[in-house]
């Protein structure tokens, strides 16, 4: 714009130039000058100057209206350059109204939507919230029917059931009661029975043990018997005492009770014993020896039950509490 308005302000300057220049020329006498006085000369010399003067004031006057004319050009480059910003911050403005008002009407669209679309949702929600109501309300009914069926089902059934119980535990009352009977019958029967056997065992018991007695009591005497014998054909210079006597007593009875192996030959035992005042063994301890002989002879000892003691009160308390050594005879 500022390359436009130079371009006309130079055209007008040139033109303006033309135009005086040729008035100028229109003004200048082109003829050959005639011969005049000297008077002629004077006047036309004047004339010149007067020429000369006028060019420089249409000179001057050209360049003040050039001036002016670049004022006005100016002022009028600066009125379009306003008028210009004028229109752009009118157009800007408008555009800028534009917008706003663009703006503010897509805003109240937009809360528009979405006011219809809360007012939707809201109305979709209480719509909802009424259906699930009605449905909880309906399923709440559903639900309490079938309960109360339920709850009636189930009365009925536990009636049933407590019937069936009562009917059960009746049956099962007389069955145990009956059951009760015939096992008391068979205990009282097999109570008796046992206390049959148990009478006759220990009949038996008591007849072995008799029998076993009196064996036990005609063995100590032949045992005595073949002892005095042995003793008196043995012992011709020197008669035994009382105590190896018996002690020779108590050895041979334990051992015609005594089971002893091969692997016991060469082995002996020696047993710390007890006895009661008519000889019943009361108790039999290992003192020394072989741990297997010392076990069978204690075997033996018990199994002999009772052992022979002296009848002098001198010498019988030595056998109550006494060790004897034992070694098999194989």
């Amino acid at each position: 714009m500022k390359k436009h308005s130079t371009l006309i302000a130079f055209i007008c300057a040139f033109t303006l130039h033309l135009v005086l220049g040729a008035l100028l020329l229109l003004g200048v006498d082109f003829s050959l000058p005639k011969e005049k006085p000297k008077a002629a000369i004077i006047n036309a010399a004047v004339i010149n100057q007067k020429v000369f003067d006028d060019l420089a004031s249409r000179k001057e006057e050209k360049k003040r209206a050039e001036q002016r004319e670049k004022e006005r050009l100016r002022k009028e480059q600066e009125r379009i350059q306003q008028e210009k910003i004028a229109r752009e911050k009118a157009a800007k403005e408008k555009v800028e109204k534009l917008a706003r008002e663009k703006a503010a009407k897509e805003k109240a669209e937009k809360l528009a939507r979405e006011k219809a679309a809360r007012e939707k949702a809201e109305k979709l929600a209480r719509e909802k919230a009424a259906k699930e109501k009605a449905e909880k309300l309906a399923r709440e009914k559903a639900a309490q029917e079938k309960a109360e069926k339920l709850a009636r089902e189930k009365a009925a059934k536990e009636k049933a059931e407590k019937l069936a119980r009562e009917k059960a535990a009746k049956e099962k009352a007389e069955k145990l009661a009956r059951e009760k009977a015939a096992r008391e019958k068979a205990e009282k029967l097999a109570r008796e029975k046992a206390a049959r056997k148990k009478a006759e065992k220990l009949a038996r018991e008591k007849a072995a043990q008799e029998k076993e007695r009196r064996r036990q009591a005609e063995l100590d005497k032949l045992m005595e018997a073949e002892f005095a014998e042995e003793f008196s054909s043995a012992q011709s210079a020197k008669q035994l005492s009382e105590i190896a006597r018996y002690k020779t007593l108590i050895q041979n009875k334990i051992s015609r009770n005594w089971q002893i192996d091969p692997d016991m030959n060469g082995k002996s035992c020696t047993l710390a014993i007890r006895l009661a005042p008519d000889g019943l063994v009361l108790s039999v301890k290992r003192s020394r020896g072989d741990n297997k002989l010392c076990a069978s002879a204690k075997r033996a000892a018990f199994k002999a039950k009772t052992l022979p003691i002296p009848s002098d009160p001198e010498i019988a308390p030595q056998f109550r509490d006494f060790d004897i050594t034992l070694e098999p005879d194989l």
